[in-house]
């Protein structure tokens, strides 16, 4: 039976593993494809396409050939500083297309699919690590790669498919190339506008670095954890362990019931510690085994109710919060430009 468990908690790891990397290529496989397809050029902000509250931005640029084109966002935005006309960007440019270009800076589809895939990959590195490779190890890690394929191909265009820049296969709105090119600054002149602008733009440098530093404490702390557990699944001991009763704790958020539970050590130390994970209604009644997962140096401070798979719940949940909250509130500090929106220093 604990073949057969450890088993089924491998495959649950490398079965979620794949749903993961999955998602991240979908979501990093089309920046992936513009990265490798695409040359880059330097372009200017000329104007923006509006739709609604939505701007598209509109870039031109002088291909490698020495060629003058424009190009228009597929993917709109709200009023921000980038958009900004006169502004100077690096673009990526495909050669068949001079329509249609992106913009080389760090993309937030980037940073969310890296961070799935990484952790994807750091959960298919514990699979291997903890329990025995088998036969139907090989087949999962098969479907792990065959759904990050499925994933980019999801995510590029196919043969003779117009680019995009989005998750979405559709090149642009209907309508928005029938849509005026307009500086963004006629279309948000007024002073009540820039006063808005411009408490957003303070709030933003003092929330970005709380963010990022919750971030980062988060991210430290599932790496602990997650360190700890793989610790004790590796290289810990296991014991057979009964549930005494479930103690009753309050808090400012309800009540749980966390389980009390004693087991002996290989030594014949009887040890008994209270769970760190509780629940209401009771998640164990009086009496019932459970397995129990322990170092041997010190049974009593790290004995933990050998849950499964359920072990890393909380580990990689903090681990993929923390990391995504950092680098989003990075990204967004770094890519604003520190000026508003600047002065067009041409016409149209």
């Amino acid at each position: 039976m604990a073949e057969a468990r450890a088993a089924l908690d491998q495959a649950a790891l490398l079965l979620g593993a794949g749903f993961i990397a999955g998602g991240g290529a979908l979501l990093a496989g089309n920046r992936l494809y513009w990265r490798l397809r695409a040359r880059s050029v330097s372009g200017t902000v000329v104007g923006v396409r509006a739709l609604g509250r939505l701007y598209y931005a509109v870039y031109r640029y002088q291909s490698r050939a020495g060629k003058r084109a424009e190009a228009t966002a597929d993917v709109g935005a709200g009023a921000s500083p980038k958009l900004a006309t006169g502004r100077r960007v690096r673009l990526l440019a495909l050669r068949k297309y001079p329509d249609r270009v992106a913009e080389a800076g760090i993309h937030p589809l980037e940073i969310v699919g890296g961070v799935l895939f990484g952790a994807a990959t750091v959960a298919v590195g514990m699979a291997l690590t903890a329990w025995p490779v088998t036969p139907v190890t090989w087949v999962l890690l098969a479907g792990v790669l065959m759904s990050v394929a499925y994933g980019l191909q999801r995510s590029m265009p196919a043969r003779g498919e117009r680019p995009f820049t989005s998750i979405v296969r559709k090149w642009s709105p209907d309508g928005l190339l029938d849509t005026p090119v307009r500086r963004l600054e006629e279309i948000l002149a007024g002073p009540v506008r820039a006063e808005r602008q411009r408490k957003q733009r303070v709030t933003g440098l003092i929330v970005t670095p709380v963010l990022v530093l919750a971030g980062l404490m988060v991210l430290a702390l599932g790496a602990r954890l997650a360190r700890t557990t793989f610790l004790l699944e590796s290289s810990g001991e296991r014991a057979r362990g009964t549930v005494l009763f479930c103690e009753l704790k309050r808090t400012l958020h309800g009540s749980s019931y966390y389980p009390v539970v004693q087991f002996a050590t290989r030594r014949g130390v009887a040890v008994q510690f209270r769970d760190s994970m509780g629940s209401d209604p009771p998640p164990y009644g009086e009496g019932e085994p459970v397995e129990v997962l322990y170092f041997a140096a010190a049974p009593a401070q790290s004995a933990t109710i050998d849950r499964g798979l359920l072990n890393w719940v909380g580990p990689v949940a903090l681990c993929m919060g923390g990391a995504c909250l950092t680098a989003m509130a990075l990204f967004a500090r770094l890519g604003a430009p520190r000026a508003e929106v600047p002065r067009a220093t041409r016409a149209l």
